[in-house]
């Protein structure tokens, strides 16, 4: 029903992955990482968070490869660690990718390399010209810089795009803004995603991210009364800080981490926790049932792929009556995605 190539678009697994060094805290002692050659590398580099790595990225992160094709220089994505409003705001927003698949995402976008910049206060406060002088500097040669429209940095947001690339101007650094990618009237942002994801449409997160949206957690004991019922589930533990979909019933797959590569199974999946089990310490707010699999995943970790909603959460007047419901869920998910193992060999 679902081709492999569709699922390693999901997990990004369709080319080779680039290299992804670490630079050394700004502020910290010592050098960055090693493996940087000693001779900072002349590139064309994309600078931003990247939650999701979404379709406005991955044209974004195009075109800065198109741009250093054109001028024989290397393609580097910048990105930071943590997400800076993590540092910076009393409130960060809820992350459309863990920080593993954000970087592999960006790592098999078409670039040369990903650079890592640790994101601290001290960090926060530089202006464009410490950043580009003092922390990028020593590892790249930054020929041009391509960003978003929207993009800011530094304290208080004060360089924007003009005013960097006035700065760049003046040292033959070209500065490109690009403007934001559309879909229909919305522009395509991580925040307009995250409100899709929680309203439970995860068709239309889907559409812009350029993948089916995936979260991944650990496997860990539940109420162990599934088995019971005849719908063995794995239960989820996924970590603070991730915008988990709306709570309902999803048509998706579960992928395991396997040595010769991604092992990927149909699966049913519920999202929160089920109304007649909330007492229950035991409860988990992701459950997946695999279909047609049969083994120990207790602390193994495990990525849930979303395809599609089937329905929202509910209340069931008896134990009955909730067998027969999610039994029609795991019929409907067979029914729309098939229940063959798939294997993805890894690259």
């Amino acid at each position: 029903m679902v081709d492999a190539s569709s699922l390693a678009a999901d997990l990004c697994c369709l080319r080779p992955a680039a290299p992804v060094y670490r630079l050394a805290a700004y502020g910290e002692p010592g050098a960055q990482a090693p493996s940087i050659p000693s001779e900072p590398v002349s590139c064309a580099v994309a600078i931003g968070a990247f939650d999701g790595c979404h379709i406005g990225h991955q044209e974004l992160l195009r075109r800065t490869v198109a741009y250093a094709r054109d001028h024989r220089v290397a393609a580097v994505a910048v990105t930071f660690d943590p997400d800076p409003d993590e540092v910076v705001s009393s409130h960060p927003a809820l992350k459309l990718s863990a920080r593993c698949d954000r970087l592999r995402a960006l790592a098999t976008s078409g670039v040369d390399a990903v650079v890592v910049v640790p994101f601290t206060m001290p960090l926060a406060g530089l202006g464009h010209e410490q950043f580009f002088g003092d922390v990028l500097a020593p590892a790249l040669d930054v020929r041009a810089v391509h960003v978003g429209s929207d993009f800011r940095l530094g304290a208080r947001g004060a360089s924007t795009v003009d005013v960097i690339s006035a700065w760049g101007s003046e040292r033959g650094i070209e500065v490109v803004g690009h403007d934001l990618v559309r879909d229909g009237a919305s522009a395509v942002t991580a925040t307009r995603i995250r409100e899709l994801v929680a309203h439970g449409d995860v068709r239309s997160a889907a559409a812009e991210l350029g993948r089916r949206y995936l979260v991944r957690g650990r496997v860990r004991a539940g109420r162990g009364q599934g088995t019971g019922m005849g719908f063995p589930t794995a239960n989820i533990e996924v970590p603070r800080g991730i915008r988990m979909p709306l709570d309902g019933v999803y048509a998706g797959f579960a992928v395991l981490d396997e040595e010769a590569g991604y092992e990927v199974w149909t699966a049913a999946i519920n999202v929160g926790i089920p109304p007649m089990f909330s007492t229950s310490s035991l409860s988990a707010g992701l459950e997946a049932n695999l279909l047609g699999y049969s083994g120990d995943l207790y602390g193994r970790e495990i990525a849930i792929l979303f395809d599609r909603r089937l329905r929202l959460s509910g209340s069931f007047a008896s134990v009955d009556e909730l067998i027969a419901t999610v039994k029609g869920d795991i019929d409907t998910t067979r029914a729309l995605l098939g229940d063959a193992r798939t294997v993805i060999v890894r690259d």
